[in-house]
């Protein structure tokens, strides 16, 4: 009797995951949360310029193309493995994956972190519905859950592998727990090096507040679960063992990156930073309030407080660092606190709900593309079927020159594009020029268009006239 329960409390649990699933998307739909699932979302983003490099590395990959050559300065394959498998479950390809399609895999990874406050055994579970509340429909840290970049994949990865670890302390199976949670970290190995910084924090906070979890037999099924599972995405399913050469050379230029000596962006909005730092100083205070031995409950939110005060004290900052500790206090730091008295719970679910509001209004946006920039494919599609009317034979390609310009391969690859100088450049059907200033580009044979792309960002859109070719009504400046 008692195997058939478990087996009916899983069904039960499957169960009730996948009505959670379909509440939050209709939450989001009457809320219009700025999280809810891809493709509900009145003016959903275009996609970043990051996206759209992803998707190519992705798409190459899934064309056979070995992940490890395109020489990624930062990320691992892990997110290119996981598109292809969920495109090829829907039966989609890369080029015909629109950007719902693309941001619907770091979605379900979202899902997976908001997913983890129900797994608290010691929280109950009005606090636990609360807390995957506040990760589903606000907008700190939620923001970047339908953004197709690793990180999403990698906090989800890194959420679980604590969250199961300090499971096997207390676990009836501690060796499987410790071997889930290994293979959790192994994915966040695979999306990004930062991941190994994250690691040694979390060594460090389990010598002080866990010791007692780091038996040798623990630490040997965690590590072989994370081995395991680091190898097997970071060479694409064990095709590409170079990608294990390109982790090494990522691991070794991120010292360079980290220190500020090479591509580092530095910091431009200091509120978000302020802000989740006032929101785990909060934190620190009530637990200091509510007193008592240290103990495995304060791993969250000492780990938290430990990656940011880590990428504070780094030259290189974007709002995208603190993704980690942002969910590792909202799924299980604020949880654990509030178990302990009715004060505590009260002072933990308001500075919960006071954080995830605050953010809203100092958690800026991530360089958005330009709406606009989606009826572009829509306007040249119907300017091709009239110019190769006018020259019939003659091949149709764009040509663009110069600048920072993804996300444009993702918008046009329904064309043919040529970047840079090449032969025909000049002759191209479709020029696409950087705009250095506001004058307008005089050239013969050529109607032009603005095309903005970004925030103080503009493109030249240069139209064939030649031979007195129509151009459709919807061209305009987009």
């Amino acid at each position: 009797m008692g195997r058939y329960a478990k087996v009916l409390l899983i069904g039960l649990a499957a169960l009730g995951v996948l009505g959670w699933m379909l509440l939050v998307t209709l939450g989001g739909v009457v809320m219009h949360s700025p999280v809810s699932p891809p493709g509900i979302q009145t003016w959903p983003p275009r996609l970043h310029a990051d996206e759209a490099v992803q998707w190519s590395l992705a798409k190459d990959s899934s064309e056979g193309v070995p992940y490890s050559i395109n020489q990624d300065k930062f990320h691992g394959p892990a997110l290119a493995v996981a598109a292809q498998v969920v495109l090829a479950a829907r039966g989609l390809k890369f080029d015909d994956a629109s950007e719902d399609d693309l941001r619907l895999v770091p979605f379900l990874f979202y899902l997976l972190i908001c997913a983890a406050p129900f797994f608290l055994r010691a929280v109950a579970w009005p606090t636990r519905c609360l807390a995957s509340f506040l990760l589903l429909m606000g907008s700190a840290g939620c923001y970047f859950g339908h953004y197709f970049i690793q990180e999403p994949l990698l906090v989800a990865g890194f959420v679980w592998g604590v969250l199961l670890w300090l499971q096997s302390a207390g676990g009836e199976r501690p060796a499987w727990w410790a071997l889930f949670s290994g293979a959790a970290f192994g994915l966040s190995l695979a999306c990004k090096v930062t991941a190994a910084a994250y690691l040694g924090i979390l060594l460090l906070t389990l010598l002080v507040f866990a010791r007692e979890t780091l038996s040798w037999r623990r630490v040997g099924w965690a590590t072989l679960g994370a081995v395991v599972i680091w190898v097997s995405l970071q060479t694409v399913l064990f095709t590409d063992w170079e990608g294990m050469i390109a982790w090494g050379h990522q691991f070794w230029r991120s010292f360079a990156v980290a220190s500020g000596n090479e591509d580092t962006l530095a910091l431009t909005n200091s509120g978000y930073w302020w802000t989740v730092g006032l929101w785990l100083a909060a934190l620190v205070g009530i637990r200091l309030v509510r007193g008592g031995r240290r103990s495995a409950e304060d791993v969250p939110l000492a780990l938290a407080v430990g990656c940011f005060l880590f990428h504070l004290a780094l030259p290189y900052k974007t709002p995208w660092l603190l993704f980690l500790p942002v969910c590792l206090s909202l799924t299980m730091a604020w949880p654990l606190l509030a178990q302990r008295g009715a004060f505590l719970w009260l002072s933990s679910a308001v500075a919960a709900a006071a954080f995830v509001i605050a953010c809203t209004g100092t958690l800026e946006r991530h360089t958005p593309t330009r709406f606009r920039l989606g009826l572009l494919a829509n306007d040249l599609g119907e300017f091709r079927a009239v110019w190769q009317k006018a020259h019939p034979g003659k091949p149709f390609y764009v040509a663009i020159d110069g600048g920072h310009y993804w996300p444009l391969p993702y918008y046009l690859r329904a064309f043919q594009v040529g970047y840079g100088e090449f032969d025909g450049a000049e002759r191209a059907p479709v020029r696409i020029l950087v705009a250095h200033d506001d004058s307008q580009p005089a050239i013969p044979g050529y109607k032009v268009y603005s095309l903005p792309l970004r925030r103080d960002e503009t493109y030249w859109v240069l139209i064939d006239t030649t031979n007195k070719v129509d151009i459709p009504f919807m061209f305009g400046d987009w």
